[in-house]
């Protein structure tokens, strides 16, 4: 249930999500979610609503293309939902003075090292295979993911909406891959699977063959690091 979610990570959720949405900003340029002209038609129908109801807003809005990257129900596992909605009746937003200090605070830097620092992910140097454009990897870890994500922003022949599968069980790293696929100029979210499920048929969901090179780091869960393993086999 959402109540289960700690107030620190439902915090961190947030000012990562926030991140994100700045990024999509930075790549469509449309204005349509920060700036005079966002803000001119938000005052012009939010009636009661404030800023939680605004960020709340965005994040439904984002969510139906890029998934885990802003849907509380996928990051945190909440169960009972339908695949397409990214709240549920038990979710709570943040208390508005948090929403307005985080919205007012961003820096301007929409980048994979500020999300990984406000999800509390530590960076750290990882062993990456050579890749090319018909390479497969199959990730577990937060670094192995930012690590990654960094060679791809680096690498624009890469696609990471095609060439990556991430098994995350915990919440920050299923954020993290998430938000990787709008940081990274992706064509669509990021293919993120359950390593509690089994491997066939999460592989079969995301429509992701199984083979592939494994990429881990030493903060991936011991499921994660057990689904990259089956997952490659004969990679």
């Amino acid at each position: 249930m959402a109540f289960n979610v700690s107030p620190e990570r439902r915090r961190a959720f947030y000012e990562a999500a926030l991140i994100g949405l700045h990024a999509l900003e930075d790549r469509e340029r449309t204005g349509r979610r920060f700036g005079a002209d966002a803000d001119a038609r938000w005052e012009s129908f939010r009636g009661h609503l404030d800023t939680s109801d605004r960020l709340d807003l965005l994040l439904r809005d984002a969510a139906v293309k890029w998934k885990a990257a802003f849907s509380p129900a996928v990051v945190f596992d909440l169960p009972g939902l339908a695949a397409d909605e990214p709240f549920g009746p038990d979710w709570a937003s943040l208390p508005e003075h948090e929403v307005a200090r985080l919205w007012d605070g961003y820096d301007g830097h929409a980048s994979i090292e500020a999300v990984s620092e406000a999800l509390g992910v530590t960076r750290r140097a990882v062993e990456l295979p050579g890749m090319s454009a018909s390479t497969r990897l199959v990730v577990g870890g937060g670094a192995a993911v930012a690590a990654v994500a960094e060679h791809f922003k680096q690498n624009p022949d890469l696609s990471w909406s095609d060439q990556v599968l991430v098994a995350a069980a915990k919440p920050e790293h299923r954020h993290l891959a998430g938000l990787m696929a709008p940081l990274l100029f992706a064509t669509g979210p990021t293919r993120l699977v359950d390593p509690f499920e089994d491997v066939e048929a999460a592989l079969g969901e995301a429509d992701f063959l199984r083979g592939g090179t494994p990429v881990t780091s030493p903060d991936a869960s011991s499921q994660s690091l057990n689904f990259v393993r089956q997952a490659t086999l004969g990679g």
